[in-house]
């Protein structure tokens, strides 16, 4: 997999993950490095190489939120082939930036929504993270419910397309 991660408001650095059980090999800035994310407690242990650090995660969106190596970062993670796919449908189609569960619809077919505004929280590696309008509109389809469970990419809530709006 291919990804885009910025750190704080620095350039994308291009990043291709290879996983392989529960580790993967991260290609960043042409050198490759060994890595395991495991759950320990409330925080993470990462393995990057031959190092070993707790961190803690929190998600929003496509940011990424971490303290490690005992200092606090923003990441903006971007997969370029998700973001050529959706294109112009990104306005009228929410969708799963990760896989997970449905912990909360706040609305439903019908609804007017602004940008910014609730429309799900989903659950996915034991953090919350909401999902948010990304323009004003109107509520087509919510297409899962609470409890459902769902792919990355997947849809969550449609609005009426802008052209028959």
């Amino acid at each position: 997999m291919a990804f885009e991660i910025a750190l704080g408001d620095g350039a994308p650095h291009g990043v291709e993950v290879s996983r392989h059980g529960d580790e993967a090999t991260v290609f960043l800035d042409g050198r490759s490095h060994r890595c395991s994310l495991r759950l320990m407690g409330d925080a993470h242990q990462l393995r990057v190489d031959d190092r070993v650090e707790p961190v803690w995660l929190a998600l929003q969106g496509d940011t990424v939120f971490a303290h490690a190596f005992g200092r606090s970062w923003r990441l903006t993670v971007t997969d370029p082939v998700e973001r050529a796919r959706r294109g112009a449908e990104q306005a009228d189609l929410a969708t799963a930036p990760m896989p997970g569960t449905v912990v909360t619809v706040a609305v439903e077919a019908g609804d007017a929504v602004t940008p910014g505004q609730l429309l799900v929280v989903i659950e996915s590696m034991k953090m919350q993270s909401e999902i948010v309008a990304s323009r004003e509109g109107v509520v087509d389809r919510v297409l899962l419910q609470v409890g459902d469970t769902f792919d990355r990419g997947a849809g969550l809530v449609a609005l009426v397309p802008e052209l028959e709006g």
